[in-house]
């Protein structure tokens, strides 16, 4: 048993003055409706906090779901950038009956190969393009060797470059419009510059006109002979 003698009880007088003494001091205990009113104002707080937390926890559990592909829909591979399209081909058309070149939307007159020396050669591939290149001699001595100006090439199904368009001297200019180069096409001296510059190695050249496809002897054709550039 314990020794400690029980705590007697107040006196009504007693607890009145306590009373009295503990709202002076603000510290009041609360009657039973207040103190059902606090508990119910924390529950509902304690509620708000965990459903405003709830809501923000669902934000951004949403937000790295959606950045880190975690939501449960299908996997779209990831789609590569469109190939770029390919240049177009340049498109030269040479009509020897009509004595003309036409390249780029312009047009121009030029001097065509002989009968008896015909490119003989329906379309052609550019394949080198020179400032300058040196004519050798033919085999039978026919036509003028030596340099010409703007020269573009072709090389053909028996895999020999052959010159395909040249600018002509201005002594020549009279063979404009005529069948007169042996095995290649002429220029004037300005329009050679022009389509020189124009045309791209890669060109296709499509040559139409009764002389096209005709083959003349390559030992008599001055522009079939062995083509040396930079001269």
């Amino acid at each position: 048993m314990s020794d400690r003698t029980p705590p007697q009880p107040l006196t009504e007088t007693e607890l009145s003055a306590r009373l009295r003494g503990l709202a002076a001091h603000g510290a009041a205990p609360a009657t039973g409706s207040q103190a059902r009113s606090r508990a119910q104002r924390r529950r509902r707080n304690r509620r708000a906090v965990l459903s405003t937390g709830g809501i923000a926890a669902m934000a951004v559990a949403a937000v790295a779901a959606v950045t880190s592909g975690g939501l449960d829909s299908p996997t779209r591979p990831a789609v590569p950038p469109p190939a770029p399209s390919p240049a177009p081909v340049q498109r030269v058309m040479v009509d020897l009956d009509a004595h003309t070149l036409s390249i780029d939307g312009r047009v121009f007159t030029i001097a065509a190969p002989a009968s008896f020396c015909s490119i003989g050669e329906t379309t052609v591939t550019v394949t080198a393009k020179y400032a300058g290149v040196h004519l050798q001699p033919s085999k039978q001595h026919v036509g003028r060797p030596g340099p010409r100006k703007w020269a573009v090439t072709f090389t053909d199904r028996s895999h020999h470059q052959r010159l395909l368009l040249f600018a002509m001297e201005k002594s020549d200019l009279p063979y404009l419009g005529q069948d007169h180069i042996l095995g290649a096409i002429a220029l004037a001296p300005a329009d050679g510059k022009r389509v020189y510059d124009a045309v791209r190695p890669g060109a296709r050249v499509e040559i139409k006109g009764r002389h096209a496809a005709s083959k003349g002897s390559d030992s008599a054709c001055i522009d079939r002979q062995p083509i040396t550039p930079g001269h």
